[in-house]
């Protein structure tokens, strides 16, 4: 064997050497394994198995539709929801119009994207915050909020910490501010 048929086996044996370091620190994927592995991405964005908004809460499946009765509740608390340091827009019609309550509202719903909440009923009720989660279909817990955990969670109501997370009952003019911190 020659000194340059020597150098090119060296070579190949070098670049084979590398590939397979790469492949086994993840840096390429020439092997299938894609069906044991989640992504970076699917990690942080996946929802985990339990969540506020898997159950609908009792009060989250009653729909207004008798247009004619008269209101006995109907207060406005406010929601600000922070991730990360941005203010996240809560969606107008959240609530109205849904599968569960088609061509009506639910309790629990938003006319615009201000984040005034509408809570609306025959009778007063005592309505936990997780009823209007449960109706927008995201989840909200002292775990996380939409698909974001693993972070830290703060809820203030009127400037004061409550840790009644979604369990906190929704009164007039309420201010809730949920701050979601990453870890």
């Amino acid at each position: 064997m020659n000194e340059s048929n020597g150098w090119g086996v060296f070579t190949v044996v070098c670049m084979i050497l590398l590939v397979g370091l790469m492949e086994y620190q993840g840096m390429i994927n020439l092997i299938d394994d894609k069906k044991n592995q989640q992504t970076e991405d699917e990690m942080t964005t996946s929802e985990p198995e339990t969540s506020t908004a898997d159950e609908m809460h009792p009060l989250g499946n009653y729909c207004l539709t008798d247009h004619s009765a008269s209101m006995q509740m109907h207060i406005h608390p406010y929601l600000t929801i922070v991730i990360d340091g941005e203010e996240f827009e809560i969606p107008s019609n959240a609530g109205i119009d849904t599968d569960t309550c088609p061509s009506a509202m639910h309790m629990t719903h938003t006319h615009d994207n201000t984040g005034k909440l509408h809570v609306e009923n025959y009778t007063t009720e005592e309505v936990p915050l997780e009823v209007f989660f449960d109706v927008w279909g995201m989840h909200f817990d002292e775990t996380g909020i939409f698909n974001h955990r693993g972070g830290y969670v703060e809820m203030t109501v009127n400037g004061t910490i409550s840790q009644d997370y979604q369990n906190h009952i929704l009164g007039d003019q309420q201010n809730i501010v949920i701050i979601y911190t990453s870890a």
